[in-house]
């Protein structure tokens, strides 16, 4: 149980305790495997179950029991289609690289990861990445966000929407100010629960303006209203301005 104060006074919450993750680390550098292991070990809430080589069939990989694949550099030597593969068995992907581009970007959002990280910057955020994608949010390195579309796709020419385009933009006005604060927030890279002490309410306050503001910006999921919301704000004058 715990207290928390919200717009209306403080509430008692009951927060039940969260399972733990399995994680199957796939690299096929048993050097990093060590180092990424390291990072995870010890880790609140996560299990690692294992490692296997990524360059092996996905047959002989030991997947049984595994939540979260931890999947690093897949674009090499092969292509990314082990991503498909192991979402079709019902697994969650954190895709690990050093040298993305928009395209492989968009075809790893595409193939269905949950989430797309710089290797080198990733190792001290690896954790909380592996408990968010774990509960069905989608994770991008804020190094890679300028390389993502509000549609999941990359581009390396245009931006996500054009500066002044009136259809995003009469959308991003019918947010409520408290819509675009938590999107605001969130886009910084806080997690719900940072987002909710920084605003003052309960996680499930966050969620539920989130849940409002997708139905009113016609996306998909999360990260799509984070990345409009991103590009608003690099504009000289928001919409809502």
């Amino acid at each position: 149980m715990t207290v928390r104060g919200t717009e209306n006074g403080p509430v008692l919450l009951y927060e039940p305790e969260a399972a733990d993750v399995s994680v199957l680390l796939a690299d096929a550098d048993p050097v990093s495997r060590h180092v990424l292991a390291g990072a995870l070990d010890g880790a609140d809430r996560i299990r690692v179950l294992g490692t296997a080589d990524s360059g092996r069939p996905l047959h002989r990989w030991p997947l049984d029991g595994v939540d979260v694949v931890v999947l690093a550099d897949a674009f090499r030597p092969r292509p990314a289609s082990l991503v498909p593969d192991l979402v079709h068995k019902g697994v969650r992907v954190v895709l690990l690289d050093t040298r993305w581009t928009a395209r492989t970007v968009g075809d790893a959002l595409a193939a269905g990861c949950a989430a797309v990280l710089v290797k080198d910057a990733a190792i001290g955020r690896l954790a909380a990445a592996v408990r968010a994608v774990a509960v069905g949010y989608v994770v991008v390195s804020p190094e890679l966000v300028g390389l993502c579309t509000p549609a999941g796709r990359a581009t390396t020419t245009a931006p996500a929407r054009p500066r002044g385009d009136r259809t995003v933009g009469l959308r991003l006005r019918s947010l409520t100010e408290r819509e675009r604060e938590v999107l605001t927030v969130l886009a910084e890279g806080m997690s719900t629960r940072e987002a909710a002490r920084r605003l003052k309410v309960t996680p499930a306050t966050v969620k539920s303006h989130v849940s409002h503001a997708l139905t009113k910006l016609s996306v998909r999921n999360r990260l799509e209203a984070v990345l409009l919301m991103r590009q608003a704000l690099d504009e000289d004058r928001p919409p809502w301005s």
